[in-house]
Order: C-alpha cells, then structure tokens, then sequence
C-alpha cells in the first residue's frame, strides 16, 4: 500500500468541523422547498460543506438540494471512487450536559450532536481528500465525497442520487466501525395501525393521547399519556403505583383533559434496541394496570406485553438468525395514539442478510392483524452483502493494518444500515475504533479527537489507493 506523508492541520479542521457542528441539521419537512427539500438547515450544512469543497478548488454540484459532491481527479475519467458521507442529524432529545449544537473539546473528546454520527467522520473524509488533492500525485479514478441529507430518515437522499449519477466503480461510508463492515442487515420500516371507537364524553375512562418518539431508528426516551374521566384520579393512583413498583422516572401533572403522565427511558441507536430503555414499554407497563375500554386495551396490550423487550421478533413471529449478521431485531422508535383518530406504532427491523424479506413482512402482516393492526407504510431496503475478496474491500482493510499496526484484522457485519446499501459495490469503514464506544443517537454524543485524526490518516491512504485500483 502507497501512503500519503502529511500531517493534518488540526486547528483549520476543528474550525471547519466546529461550524458543521453547528448547525441543528434535523430534517424539518414542515419548511421544505424546491431546493430544500428536507429543510433549510439540513441545506444550509451541504451548501456549508459544497462551498467549503469550492474554497479548496475542488468540482462541487449541488443536485437539486438532495445530495451533493466534491469532486477530484482527472475529469476523462471513465469511473469514480465514492465516499459517502451525510449531514443530516436525529433530534437532540435528552438532557445535555451542554447544548447539542455547541460543539466543545473536553478531556480530548469532541462533544455534539453528529459528532461521530456522520459529521466528524465526514469531515475526516473531506480532509483526507485534501491530503490527496495536495500531495499531487496522480490518480487513475476520480474521487467523490457524496454528502447526502436523508441518511436518518430514509435515505430518499441517494435514492435521488442514482436516478441523476451514474454508479461508482466502488465505495465506503465512514459511518460505522473499523477495520470495515461487509454485510449489512436488511430493513423493514413499518407502521402498524390501530383504529378504535371514538368515546363520548362521559366515558369513564379514555386515554386521550399517547406519544413516544421522533425517529424510528433511535429508541425513544421519553413518552407521556394523557387520561381523562370520572374515573381518572383513581386510574392515575394505579399507573403512579405500577411505575413506582418498576422504578421508573416520572412525572404526573393536571391538565385540561384530566392527568399528563410522563416517562423517562434510556434513548440508543435502532439497530441495537437492547441497549437502551424504551419509554413506550415503560409507560405502557404502568397503562395496562388500570381500567381502559376494549377500545384502547388492545393498543396498550400490545406496547405491553407483545413488543415489550422483544427485541428479536420472537411474539410477533419472526425471529430469524443466520452465521453472517446473527440475530433479527425490532425497534419501537415511533408510537401515537389519539382517541378520536386511532392509533400507531412504527417498527425499524434489521434483518439478517440471508433473511428472506417478503415472507417476514406476510408473517408480520397475520400476526398483527390477530391484534387489531393493519400493516400502514412500509418500505424495504435489501442487505448489504460485499464479498471479502473484492480488491476494494481489500485495499481498505491494508490502508487500516498498516495505519494501526494491526495484523490480519477480522472484518466485521452489523446491524445498521449505511449509504453503502446504495452503492453496486461498497462497504462501511470507520470512523468508530474497535473497543471504543459509539454514541451515536445518544445524549452527549462524542467523537475522541486523536481517534478523528488517525480516521483522517486512513481515509487519505484508502482514497489515493482506491483512485489507483483495477478493475
């Protein structure tokens, strides 16, 4: 492997970086427009970024507010090397120890929101193209830094993408774990429906709200219900003393409508819905526990007891585990009821990459209807499977031995879902080091400085040697 000598410049990338980081980037399609059509924050940090590729002399295209490059290499070039990186973030939910988009160094660890999740990383990306850019030696492919600007709500970002660019020869994100992940797990995102009776005004017990949630890949933290009629002040003593019997955090408050009760839990990426505490469960746990309607139990019974901590499908039948990706699993990220409207709760489930997707979402579909939901969106994203062999993914995993001094380094699958997925051929490649926490989607989301900076090294080494791959 060919290795670039430079050093980085550690005071120009924070600023760079710190300005990104800077910027709330949560999709807000309440303000959409041509051209912004995730947001006006989420185009103001590719606009940042595409100026920023402009200032270093670098090609840019801005397509059409959905994604963008930065281009380097010989413009006859027939194919393209693609490092796809995004700038889109999730909400902030949470209590930080300081505001989320006020970016700070402390005891050498970068604090904010996308931090390591992908603005960091991306960052990291951009720079090791500048080393390539500034050391001068020639390359066979062009290089793209592809940002996209949907990557945490759905990805229509490089879907656009592929109908406008043609495919790269092949590709990495930097937004997962080193050495690099080869196979990806599939997804079904769903909505499950839930329709009930609306209630008179004297009905003795109506649960009139029901809320967790702001993204379907992360865990929820936080849920609250709100409870009305004759009989709510007795059914709030029994949900106040069911949650203090589990130990959860909560909160209860008199509103117009009778009683507002809020839960705390724990908020984690998705793909690993086992590492945190989804407040849903925990609310609907202290719910089941008092005297609801027919109407309503069924959508509580199902937070309760069907999805409660299965986190591998097993009640709704369709546990699956294969030798590649291991274990399928099931995230509660969004759950909403109103009692004149109905009712829904949003599923992210990772599949194995040997699942078989269609008969998952048939089984899914009977299971749910048994408990008076009706399968609403669904959208389906096939697995990510690169053979090891490939002479890119073999490229990368040299550039990362002789970065670290590591040997023989066992290449890794996961359960999130990359833009790698969108690529013919590509594989994700850092930035999180092995042993080192990922504290994506979390509060208090960090990225260790030394770590960015030996990520900047290796993305340099892995796009001068992918420029010059055969085909």
């Amino acid at each position: 492997m060919n290795k670039l000598n430079f050093t980085l410049n550690k005071d120009a990338f924070l600023k760079d970086l710190f300005d990104l980081l800077a910027i709330p980037s949560v999709k807000d399609v309440e303000h959409a427009k041509p051209g912004e059509p995730f947001g006006p924050e989420i185009a103001r940090a590719l606009g940042q970024l595409l100026e920023l590729g402009e200032k270093e002399g670098f090609r840019t295209k801005n397509i059409d507010g959905y994604a963008g490059y930065i281009e380097y290499g010989p413009e006859e070039a027939e194919d393209y090397i693609s490092i796809l990186g995004h700038t889109d973030v999730v909400p902030a939910t949470g209590n930080w120890t300081n505001p989320p988009f006020e970016p700070y160094v402390k005891d050498g660890k970068i604090y904010a929101r996308g931090a390591i999740d992908d603005k960091g990383p991306t960052m990291a990306a951009f720079y090791g193209l500048k080393a390539v850019k500034d050391s001068g030696l020639p390359i066979k492919h062009r290089i793209r830094l592809v940002i996209g600007t949907d990557e945490e709500s759905g990805c229509n970002c490089m879907k656009y993408y592929n109908t406008k660019e043609p495919m790269a020869l092949f590709g990495f994100a930097p937004d997962a774990e080193f050495p690099l992940i080869y196979a990806e797990k599939g997804r079904i995102h769903t909505r499950l429906d839930y329709k009930v009776q609306q209630h008179g005004k004297d009905s003795d017990l109506v649960l009139v709200q029901f809320s967790s949630g702001e993204r379907i890949n992360m865990v929820p933290d936080q849920a609250y219900a709100v409870i009305s009629g004759s009989r709510a002040n007795d059914a709030v003593d029994k949900i106040k003393q069911a949650l203090d019997n589990e130990q959860t955090v909560y909160s209860v408050e008199q509103v117009d409508d009778g009683w507002k009760v809020t839960v705390k839990g724990t908020s984690a990426h998705g793909s690993e819905p086992y590492g945190g505490v989804n407040a849903a469960f925990l609310l609907a746990n202290g719910l089941k526990e008092a005297p609801f309607s027919d109407a309503e139990k069924p959508f509580i019974s199902f937070l309760a007891n069907t999805l409660n901590n299965d986190f591998y499908g097993e009640n709704l039948g369709i546990p699956f585990k294969d030798d590649i990706t291991d274990r399928l699993t099931v995230n509660a990220g969004i759950v909403r009821f109103d009692n004149s409207q109905g009712g829904s709760v949003s599923l992210d489930i990772r599949c194995p990459v040997t699942a078989p997707l269609d008969e998952l979402i048939e089984t899914l579909t009977s299971e749910v209807k048994k408990q008076g939901f009706e399968i609403g969106e669904l959208i389906k994203n096939e697995p990510l499977y690169v053979d090891q062999k490939h002479p890119g993914v073999q490229i990368l995993k040299k550039v990362y031995e002789e970065n670290t001094g590591e040997k023989n380094v066992e290449l890794l699958t996961s359960g999130g879902g990359t833009y790698a997925q969108y690529l013919d051929a590509g594989v994700a490649f850092g930035a999180c080091f092995p042993g080192k926490p990922y504290t994506g989607h979390q509060v208090d989301e960090y990225i260790e400085l030394d770590d960015l900076v030996l990520a900047t090294s290796i993305y340099a080494d892995a796009i001068y040697n992918l420029a010059n791959m055969e085909k």
